[in-house]
C-alpha cells in the first residue's frame, strides 16, 4: 500500500474548512470505518447476517481516506485545545490548580506552555503588530504564569 502523492497534513485539513465542517467530515468517515470494521468482524466470528446487520456493502476507507482521519483528528484537536482558550479562563478566573487537574497535568506545566504561548504571542506581534499580544498585554500575562509561585 502507497500513501497518495499529496497527503494531507492536519495544517491543510485545519486551513481547508472551518472547524464545524471538519467535524462533520470526520463524522462522517470515522462512521464508515466503523461500519466496514464491524461488518469484517461479524463475518471473521461467523455471526454476519444480512437480514439482521444489512445486505449493502460497506467499504473499508482508502489510504487517502485513513490520511484524510487522522489529519482531521489532529486539526480538530489542536483547533479546540488551543493555548488561548487557558488564556481566557485566566482571564474569567481559573486557578491553575483548575487548569491542571481539567488538563491532567501539573501546574508547572500548563503554567510554562502557558508562557511559551504567551512569548510566542509577543514574538508575533513584534512581527506583525495587529497580530498577539502588546508588551502590555505580554507583562499581564507573564505576571499571571509567575503567580503565586
Amino acid at each position: 500500500m502507497t500513501t497518495p502523492e499529496h497527503s494531507a497534513t492536519w495544517h491543510d485539513a485545519r486551513y481547508d474548512m472551518p472547524v464545524s465542517q471538519q467535524l462533520e467530515r470526520y463524522n462522517d468517515l470515522a462512521a464508515k470505518n466503523a461500519s466496514a470494521r464491524a461488518r469484517i468482524e461479524l463475518v471473521t466470528r461467523g455471526i454476519y447476517d444480512p437480514a439482521r446487520h444489512g445486505a449493502e456493502d460497506r467499504p473499508s476507507l482508502t489510504v487517502a481516506e485513513h490520511i484524510e482521519l487522522l489529519a482531521l483528528a489532529e486539526s480538530i484537536a489542536r483547533t479546540v485545545r488551543h493555548p488561548s482558550n487557558i488564556h481566557h479562563a485566566l482571564l474569567a478566573g481559573v486557578t491553575w490548580a483548575d487548569i491542571a487537574h481539567i488538563t491532567n497535568s501539573d501546574e508547572l506545566t500548563v503554567r510554562r506552555d502557558y508562557q511559551q504561548w504567551a512569548d510566542d504571542q509577543y514574538d508575533l506581534n513584534q512581527r506583525f503588530p495587529d497580530r498577539g499580544m502588546t508588551a502590555d498585554e505580554h507583562a499581564a500575562a507573564t505576571a499571571k504564569a509567575a503567580e503565586g509561585v
